[in-house]
């Protein structure tokens, strides 16, 4: 029993010694690194040859030794493997004592996987150090005017926990606070942006949807409308509609008198738009609200089941 302590430590120290060749964290203890799935191992067997060889553990988690068949090796300390090992080559070859050596000589690569709408979503290697970001690049980027940037979430392997992720605040605004290092197993999803368009509506020239770029004012959406009707719009009365946070089916009517804005040079009335608002350009000094309401209903039941399906050019 004493050699065979003996041969255990020899195996960590080897393991320990192929570890930092691959810039992986050394054990220190037999139960420091548990196998996984895609690393080679090397079993050896004292004075037995035929006994030795080289294998993957298998996406099954397990290694086919030969002569004994298959081993449950992940999640395997390498004293927790040898022991295995030993009673099989006593139980099945009839070795008394076999002197068995398990040493990593490839370990699995640790991959991250990114999805959603990104340009080449898939499951990509990481090394250490690397960061969201990295990740982000590889995966080709953020679909332009279909992602939501600021609603991205990461997920750790072997919790449930979806970790608020704000790519947006990232790319734009140099806030690299949230751009954590990678790990093994980690999930990064980039959702659709459902909301990420402005709608102009009333009298203008094109009415319509319209990408939302931030930051954006109400000038910016009535210049892509290509402005107003002439004789027909009441600027003045112009109405920014905001749903209500969590509650569908409610809004916030901003009133903004746009005429200002022109002629007086009044930045109060240059509202500062977000994704979603409906701008309303009414006919009349006194817009028809129920009819109003009900515009917006229309727009923002579209904004739940995803505008996109109708394209830009649908209301237009």
């Amino acid at each position: 029993m004493k050699l065979l302590s003996s041969v255990c430590v020899l195996s960590l120290f080897a393991m320990s010694v192929i570890a930092q060749a691959q810039n992986e964290p050394a054990p220190d203890a037999a139960t420091a690194y548990r196998f996984r799935a895609e690393d080679v191992l090397r079993v050896q067997v004292y004075g037995q040859a035929q006994l030795s060889a080289e294998m993957p553990v298998g996406d099954d988690g397990t290694i086919t030794p030969p002569f004994v068949g298959s081993i449950m090796a992940a999640g395997r300390s390498v004293k927790e493997l040898t022991d295995d090992l030993v009673k099989l080559y006593q139980d099945k070859v009839r070795l008394r004592e076999p002197l068995v050596s398990i040493s990593i000589i490839k370990y699995r690569e640790n991959r991250a996987t990114i999805g959603g709408f990104v340009g080449r979503p898939g499951n990509y290697q990481i090394r250490k150090g690397d960061r969201i970001l990295n990740l982000l690049s590889v995966g080709g980027g953020p679909i332009a005017d279909r992602s939501d940037l600021k609603r991205a979430t990461l997920q750790r392997q072997g919790s449930r926990e979806l970790i608020p992720i704000d790519l947006h605040a990232m790319l734009y605004r140099n806030d690299t606070s949230q751009n954590y290092e990678l790990k093994d197993g980690d999930q990064l999803s980039i959702p659709e942006g459902l909301n990420l368009f402005i709608k102009v509506q009333g009298k203008v020239q094109a009415p319509g949807l319209y990408p939302y770029k931030e930051p954006m004012t109400l000038a910016d959406a009535i210049s892509q409308a290509r402005g107003e009707v002439v004789g027909r719009s009441r600027l003045s009365k112009t109405l920014v509609i905001r749903q209500k946070p969590g509650q569908p089916g409610q809004y916030t009517y901003i009133n903004a008198d746009y005429v200002k804005f022109i002629r007086k040079g009044d930045i109060t009335q240059n509202i500062e738009l977000q994704p979603g608002d409906l701008i309303y350009v009414p006919e009349t000094n006194t817009p028809d609200f129920q009819q109003i309401t009900s515009l917006a209903n229309v727009f923002f039941i579209l904004d739940r089941v995803g505008s996109g399906l109708f394209g830009l050019q649908f209301f237009r």
